[in-house]
């Protein structure tokens, strides 16, 4: 069937027939709505523009008012004639649509005569006709547009079946509610697992759609009810509505929504949100939509169920991406770890998982307690905070390098004790902060700072991963006493070296030089020259004090190879 089925032919036929078969030269057929693709009136034997001034006269409107049952009037009074074309009979019979009250059929001026029981038989037949051409009209409208509902709602649920992210869905899903069912601007409002007090505006089509998607509500007025109950609210003109409670931002540009829909996302035993569905004031698809309020509500339920798999898809997406960063931050600590490289490692990571704005290293300073160093800090500087930068320990950070408790707060700018150092005014932009000390044998090495600004939509996600977080830092503190047992190694083998150079001078080149010493000793003996056994006494001189001063150096080495052994422990 074609979806805008033309019903007037059928109806003037009706009409022309009416008035062929009674002998009126006239014929109205009026419907009280004009749904369905329905002509508000159809006539016969009168132009429209003597239509419309006999339907607005006072004549006609007081004669079918209110019409129940079958009326018959004439001769019309020629004091009363005041319309053109002058009325001078009439017959009025009621149409009724499935009980209720739909329209009239009225015929007009009978030719010679007075309108009688049988034209009256004959009309409410007629009229009778027209209500079942109606109705099958209905009918088959209704199905065609089940039938465009279930396609429409079909496509969009297989183009979220595969890889795809919780923003895309709900974007899609919005805009395509709004293509089924002509509606003006369509919300979906997300409840936030992590954050019951809040909904989140998850997606927003039509009306410059605003506000923007990620923007957080108080979880209040009607969306509220419709989480709470799991019932659909419909409401006839929204911002008459004293359930509704806009913001003082938002009520401008939504003053001219009239029909609205507030929708549960119901996904099994869960209420995700609301899908909320409206018209403006006057809109021709409103009056459709009335009647298609289950087709809404199927639509919702349906997007509910997606995006709870997609939700799923994404929360399992991001406990792998967790377990991957930690994997490769364990797989660095199994090589030779560089501290630079593997802190901005910790830090990309991270913000790439979390979403975070803000993220770096700090290390306590072991020689001056009032200060400490950055290793590497992103987001409070455009250009970075570059390494080793020495700024004051002072704030919550000190607070965490002096206790080695972790500080997490939604509310960071505000704690008491927040002082940021001078110059980093990002930090004031933060909601969600969390301090971790880096901590290794029970001694706090520094601090691993994250946060994220006010409104962020990582935000919630991130306060639930704090564990996760934890582990990072974990790992962080992990690799940095990596890289002071690799100090302390190295130190270790440069004593190891010294001292094996220490044992080969003695075992080899000193007993060496004895024995030249020997050696030439013999010689000045059986010399009976006296110059020569002066030179050469003077070479054993020279050897002994070279040997004394070998067997100085070596046994401080092998005094002080110990004491560097044992303090090369972490």
């Amino acid at each position: 069937m074609e979806e805008h089925v033309d019903l007037r032919p059928t109806l003037q036929q009706i009409v022309a027939s009416a008035c062929q078969l009674t002998g009126a030269r006239y014929g109205i057929l009026l419907v009280s709505e004009s749904d369905w693709n329905m002509p508000e009136f159809v006539t016969f034997g009168l132009t429209t523009e003597d239509a419309q001034a006999l339907l607005s006269s006072a004549e006609l409107t007081e004669q079918t008012s209110e019409l129940r049952r079958p009326r018959r009037l004439g001769p019309w009074p020629s004091t009363t004639r005041t319309t053109s074309p002058a009325i001078t009979s009439l017959l009025a019979v009621p149409i009724h649509l499935q009980s209720s009250p739909y329209g009239q059929l009225c015929l007009l001026n009978k030719e010679g005569d007075l309108f009688s029981e049988a034209d009256e038989q004959l009309a409410a037949t007629l009229a009778k006709a027209a209500c079942s051409a109606v109705d099958n009209l209905r009918l088959l409208r209704q199905k065609y547009r089940r039938q465009q509902w279930l396609e429409e709602t079909s496509e969009m649920i297989r183009g979220l079946l595969g890889e795809i992210d919780l923003a895309t869905a709900t974007h899609r899903a919005a805009r395509r509610i709004r293509e089924i069912s002509g509606a003006d601007y369509s919300v979906i409002l997300l409840a936030d697992p992590n954050d019951p007090g809040d909904l989140v505006f998850q997606a927003v089509s039509g009306l410059d759609e605003r506000p923007r998607p990620g923007e957080r509500i108080p979880r209040h007025g009607i969306a509220r009810r419709v989480i709470d109950s799991g019932q659909a609210i419909v409401t006839e003109d929204l911002m008459t509505d004293p359930r509704y409670q806009p913001t003082p931002e938002r009520r401008e540009p939504l003053s001219g929504l009239g029909l609205t829909m507030f929708m549960p996302l119901n996904a099994r035993d869960e209420v995700m949100g609301v899908l909320v569905v409206s018209w403006l004031r006057g809109s021709p698809q409103a009056r459709l939509a009335v009647q298609e309020v289950d087709l809404v509500q199927a639509f919702a339920n349906q997007t509910a169920l997606t995006l709870q798999r997609v939700r799923a898809q994404e929360d399992q997406r991001r406990r792998e991406r967790w377990l991957e960063a930690a994997s490769q931050m364990a797989q660095l600590l199994l090589g030779e770890v560089d501290r630079d490289e593997a802190m901005r490692l910790v830090i990309r990571q991270l913000q790439e998982i979390s979403g975070a704005d803000i993220a770096g290293v700090v290390l306590a300073d072991q020689t001056d307690p009032d200060s400490m160093y950055v290793i590497v800090f992103e987001g409070v500087d455009r250009d970075g905070i570059p390494p080793d930068v020495r700024v004051p320990r002072w704030g919550l950070i000190s607070r965490v390098l002096a206790s080695g408790r972790r500080i997490v707060s939604d509310d960071y700018t505000r704690l008491p004790g927040y002082q940021p150092p001078p110059g980093w005014t990002a930090v004031d932009r933060l909601g969600l902060g969390m301090v971790i000390p880096l901590i290794t044998d029970r001694e706090p090495l520094g601090a691993l700072c994250v946060g994220w600004n006010r409104g962020s939509p990582h935000a919630a996600a991130a306060r639930a991963e704090t564990e996760q977080i934890q582990t990072f830092a974990d790992l962080a503190a992990l690799a940095l006493q990596r890289v002071r047992t690799q100090g302390d190694r190295e130190h270790l083998m440069l004593l190891e070296e010294r001292d094996r150079i220490a044992h080969e001078m003695r075992d080899l080149v000193i007993q060496r030089l004895f024995g030249v010493g020997l050696r030439l000793r013999t010689a000045g003996d059986m010399s009976t020259e006296p110059a020569v056994q002066q030179r050469i006494h003077g070479a054993i001189k020279e050897l002994d004090t070279t040997n004394r001063q070998i067997r100085s150096t070596i046994f401080g080495i092998s005094e002080q190879a110990p004491e560097g052994a044992a303090g090369s422990g972490p």
